[in-house]
């Protein structure tokens, strides 16, 4: 890339960045760097049409092709031209530098925050400029000629190609993704492995006579076959229900209006219940009566603080908080994903992380299909959604971005709803009947 910059009288070529985006797509980081070549020093001149910080431009330029490179696969010649289809994540990114809050430094967010107490007041919706749209950013990359490019971008996107390359030959998380380069230490690898072989010796249980045992009790139970009171009486089995019926659990909702989540620690006191509740449908008691606000949760406290402070996130609250960890000899360390927060750069870079998924979510929408788990929620004693502990991060992306809809699967049902949804039904008819009540169900109200 430092000899190949194309020069500031060239006009960005659609024919090259469809080759470009196509070598990406499979998986050759050439292509990337073509992809950079030919995109960079437009993506400049533009940038500079409204930014005046070079900082600011380097910022979306270097996200704008690690989006693309992690997001090629969305790209569809059918309905976009490459060119259109790179501005539009360009444009998206641009969007979102303009609108970020220009914090001085040393201005901190409030620390003295209390988590479940206080509740943060979410930013306008994420919506895209029309302004900045693929087209409109496309028809300026064709009139205006591209920047020369100066060594501290070229630096900075040489290292980011450096760490994309470096990721391959990175351990696998238990999940089966690469641990990342920019966090992984050495020394969790012996632990990282032992996280991945319990989990896949887990998994390989649960789907060789875990699941075997719980279809075959969900069988009985749809025809009454004797036993069947007592298998409902323990709930029915969760996760053969979901393997059967699958979509008929997922309701679509308005991510800011679920704000009732499920404190577990309150809601099943009772640590063997609550290790074992997320195998049943049917959950019975006072559960959903000491709800928390969605609004004052740790993860919402985190997320909306780094997206305040995504302009520089060394300025944020939640990196002072792991920094003070690390000065108190207390590094944040996961060893299912090799990570370790022992120095201020790998803090950086794992807020950097965060912010880059929730710029690929408001940039391509919220995608259900991504994530360790699909998200999850509960239906309460008079049929209101309730957020539980899946993919509470996401959740709160979601709410803090603004995403207009999501999907979220049901994973728990109280008792007494079901029993009014059934309505004297037994068996497979009394599950028709809740699976169709399913879609009509909203958000619970928050408490007040």
């Amino acid at each position: 890339m430092t000899t190949d910059t194309p020069s500031s009288s060239r006009a960005l070529a659609g024919t090259e960045l469809g080759d470009a985006l196509s070598a990406c797509a499979r998986g050759s980081l050439a292509g990337l760097e073509a992809l950079a070549i030919h995109s960079v020093p437009s993506m400049v001149t533009i940038g500079r049409q409204f930014m005046a910080s070079d900082r600011d431009i380097e910022d979306v330029v270097h996200d704008t092709l690690v989006l693309a490179w992690h997001n090629v696969w969305r790209f569809d010649a059918s309905l976009t031209t490459p060119g259109h289809w790179l501005m539009s994540v360009f444009g998206s990114r641009l969007g979102s530098q303009l609108r970020a809050p220009h914090i001085e430094s040393g201005a901190l967010t409030p620390s003295g925050r209390l988590l479940d107490v206080d509740r943060i007041n979410l930013p306008p919706p994420q919506l895209p400029l029309e302004p900045l749209s693929g087209e409109r950013l496309w028809d300026m990359a064709q009139q205006l000629p591209g920047a020369e490019i100066d060594d501290g971008l070229k630096s900075r996107l040489y290292c980011a190609f450096e760490l994309l390359s470096a990721t391959a030959a990175m351990p696998l998380t238990p999940d089966g993704e690469h641990a990342d380069p920019s966090l992984f230490d050495p020394i969790l690898a012996p632990r990282m492995q032992l996280s991945r072989f319990a989990f896949r010796a887990k998994a390989a249980f649960n789907r060789h006579l875990g699941m075997r045992l719980e279809t075959a009790a969900l069988a009985l139970w749809r025809h009454q076959a004797p036993g069947s009171r007592r298998i409902e009486a323990t709930g029915l089995p969760r996760r053969a229900i979901e393997n059967r019926y699958a979509d008929a659990l997922d309701v679509n909702v308005d991510p800011r209006a679920l704000l009732r989540q499920v404190n577990y620690p309150r809601s099943f006191p009772d640590r063997r219940l609550r290790h074992r509740i997320g195998g049943q449908l049917l959950w019975h008691g006072d559960w959903d009566l000491p709800l928390t606000h969605a609004l004052s949760s740790r993860r919402m406290h985190f997320i909306a603080d780094i997206w305040e402070h995504r302009r520089d996130p060394a300025h944020s609250a939640s990196f002072h908080q792991l920094a003070e960890r690390l000065a108190r000899g207390k590094p944040v360390a996961s060893h299912s994903e090799g990570m370790l927060l022992d120095r201020p750069e790998r803090i950086l870079a794992y807020l950097k992380r965060y912010l880059l998924y929730m710029e690929s979510m408001a940039c391509f929408g919220f995608d259900e299909g991504l994530g360790k788990d699909r998200l999850g929620a509960a239906v309460d004693r008079h049929g209101g959604l309730i957020k539980i502990n899946k993919g509470l991060h996401r959740m709160a992306m979601a709410q803090v971005l603004g995403v207009p809809s999501i999907q979220v699967r049901v994973r728990g049902i109280h008792r007494q709803w079901w029993q009014q949804t059934a309505d004297g039904a037994q068996g497979e008819q009394a599950l028709e009947r809740v699976l169709a009540a399913l879609p009509n169900c909203r958000p619970s109200p928050p408490p007040a």
